[in-house]
């Protein structure tokens, strides 16, 4: 036969159970701010991108897009996907940000012969902005530069080329 706790047993287990796991995620939380590469990734991200989008605001322009223009003239003409594979933005979000841009003129969208798919252009207004914003450009990639040094830069450059591999 067993015995079934009464109500205040089960709080007090409840309890202990809740007081254990909570202490066990507040050092896991501790390890992770520590630890995570991805935490530190993101958090690089945000303030790398800010000091891009800084220099862009003049231009009119914000980093995530000056990227894409420059990877659409650097090819002439891209397909999607291959461009999100490049980009290595999710699909979905990379269309969001050409429709915008197709919209204000600096990207077009070239039917391909079996007019099923298409292929991603620059426009002539595109080239025109990223020449405008091309000193902002540099602005902000002398600040980076300096602020993580030559063997910072060195660095991000082999984990980015160790990561595509």
């Amino acid at each position: 036969m067993f015995a079934i706790p009464s109500f205040s047993e089960t709080l007090v287990v409840d309890h202990l159970i809740i007081d254990a796991y909570t202490m066990i995620m507040a050092e896991d939380l501790k390890q992770i701010e520590r630890e995570c590469v991805g935490f530190r990734v993101r958090m690089m991200n945000r303030m790398v991108t800010a000091i891009y989008d800084d220099a862009m605001l003049s231009a009119g322009l914000k980093t995530s897009q000056f990227t894409v223009l420059v990877a659409v003239a650097s090819r002439e003409e891209s397909r999607p996907a291959e461009l999100a594979k490049f980009l290595q933005m999710d699909e979905s979000t990379l269309s969001r940000n050409v429709d915008r841009m197709c919209n204000k003129g600096w990207l077009k969208l070239v039917p391909e012969q079996d007019r099923r798919s298409h292929l991603i252009a620059i426009t002539d207004s595109g080239r025109a902005l990223i020449r405008k914003s091309y000193p902002a450009w540099r602005k902000a990639q002398d600040e980076v530069t300096q602020r993580l040094g030559a063997d910072g830069v060195a660095a991000l450059k082999s984990v980015l080329r160790k990561l595509r591999s």
